[in-house]
C-alpha cells in the first residue's frame, strides 16, 4: 500500500513539473511573438517609405526617350521612375494624372536607392521645356536640364537640381512651391509678376510662340488672348490678329513680347518680324517688344505700352485711330489713317 502511495506521488509531482515548464514555454513563445511583430511593424513602415519609390499604385518605367510621353500623360504613373540618363528634344509636360494616398502628386524619381535608402545613383533628364500642370509634383534626387515651368500648387525639388531657369505662372504657385533642398542652376522668376501674372500666363487661355511656325495658330480665333514670346520670330508671310477670346470680360489681344523679373521689371525684349500685321480685335496692344514691319488696325482699343513699331501705323478709320492710345510706345515711321 505505501509503494502505491509512493507512486502516485511521484506521479502528481512529475504532473506539477510538466505544468510549470509549460507555462514557461507559453510566456517564452509570448515574448517571441512580440518580437516579431515588432519587427513586422518596422519592416511595415521601411516598405511604405520605400513603395513610394517602387511600389506605389502607379509606376511608369523610363528607360528611353520614347517612354517619355506615356509616362508623363494622365494615364501614366504618380511616379515615373528612371533607370539612367535620358534626352530628348520635346517640349515635355507632366499632366495631372494619378492619385498618391487620396491627393493629386506626381514624382520624377531620378535616382536609384539601396535597402537602406541611400541614394546610389542620380540620372539627369534633358528637354528644352518641362511643364508641370500637376498640384503636389517634384523633381528629387536628380537633375533636368532645360527650363521648368510650373503651372500648378505645390511643387517640391527634394535633393533635385534644375539645370536651367524655373518660372512659375503665378506668384501663388511660388509661395505653395518648396524649394530648400534642392538647387537652381538659373533663374527663379513669376513670368507676369503679381498683378501682370493673370495677365500674362494665367488668363482663360494663352499661346507660347517659339518658332515662326506657331504664329498662324497663335494669332487665330482659336489661339491664346495673349500670345507669349519667348525669342525674337521672323516670318515671311503676313500675319492676322483675330478677333477671339475675351479677357476679364472683354474682347482683348496681347502680343507679349517680353519677360520680367517678380518685381514686374523687363527682362529681355524680342522682336516679331513680318511684312504686315494686321489687328482685328478691339483692345490689343504690342508692349515691351518691337514688331518690324507695317502694321494695320482695324478695331478700337489698340494700345503700344512700351512697344515700338518699326515701320508705318495706319489706321482703317479715324474712329480707330482716336481710340487707340500710343503715348507709352513709339512708332518709327509714318502714322496715318487709310480709309
Amino acid at each position: 500500500m505505501m509503494k502505491w502511495n509512493k507512486l502516485l506521488l511521484i506521479t502528481a509531482s512529475m504532473g506539477l513539473l510538466a505544468a510549470c515548464g509549460n507555462g514557461e514555454t507559453d510566456e517564452e513563445v509570448t515574448d517571441d511573438t512580440e518580437e516579431v511583430t515588432e519587427d513586422t511593424g518596422e519592416e511595415t513602415e521601411e516598405t511604405t517609405e520605400e513603395s513610394d519609390a517602387t511600389t506605389g499604385a502607379t509606376q511608369s518605367v523610363v528607360t528611353a526617350s520614347e517612354d517619355l510621353e506615356e509616362a508623363m500623360s494622365a494615364n501614366g504613373g504618380w511616379i515615373v521612375i528612371f533607370e539612367g540618363d535620358v534626352e530628348t528634344d520635346q517640349e515635355l509636360v507632366l499632366e495631372e494624372g494619378p492619385m498618391n494616398d487620396g491627393e493629386l502628386a506626381r514624382k520624377l524619381a531620378l535616382y536609384t536607392q539601396d535597402e537602406d535608402r541611400n541614394v546610389t545613383a542620380s540620372y539627369t533628364l534633358t528637354a528644352p521645356k518641362l511643364t508641370i500642370e500637376s498640384e503636389n509634383s517634384r523633381i528629387q534626387n536628380g537633375t533636368f536640364a532645360g527650363d521648368v515651368y510650373v503651372d500648378a500648387n505645390g511643387f517640391q525639388l527634394p535633393g533635385g537640381t534644375i539645370d536651367g531657369d524655373l518660372i512659375f505662372m503665378s506668384q501663388e504657385y511660388q509661395d505653395s512651391a518648396d524649394l530648400e533642398e534642392g538647387e537652381v542652376t538659373g533663374e527663379v522668376r513669376v513670368e507676369g509678376g503679381e498683378e501682370e501674372s493673370a495677365d500674362a500666363t494665367t488668363g482663360a487661355t494663352q499661346s507660347v510662340v517659339t518658332a515662326s511656325e506657331d504664329l498662324e495658330e497663335a494669332m487665330s480665333a482659336n489661339g491664346g488672348w495673349i500670345v507669349i514670346f519667348e525669342g525674337d520670330v521672323e516670318a515671311d508671310q503676313e500675319l492676322v490678329l483675330e478677333e477671339g477670346p475675351m479677357n476679364d470680360g472683354e474682347l482683348a489681344r496681347k502680343l507679349a513680347l517680353y519677360t520680367q523679373d517678380e518685381d514686374r521689371n523687363v527682362t529681355a525684349s524680342y522682336t516679331l518680324t513680318a511684312p504686315k500685321l494686321t489687328i482685328e480685335s478691339e483692345n490689343s496692344r504690342i508692349q515691351n517688344g518691337t514688331f518690324a514691319g507695317d502694321v494695320y488696325v482695324d478695331a478700337n482699343g489698340f494700345q503700344l505700352p512700351g512697344g515700338t513699331i518699326d515701320g508705318d501705323l495706319i489706321f482703317m478709320s479715324q474712329e480707330y485711330q482716336d481710340s487707340a492710345t500710343l503715348d507709352e510706345g513709339e512708332v518709327t515711321g509714318e502714322t496715318r489713317v487709310e480709309e
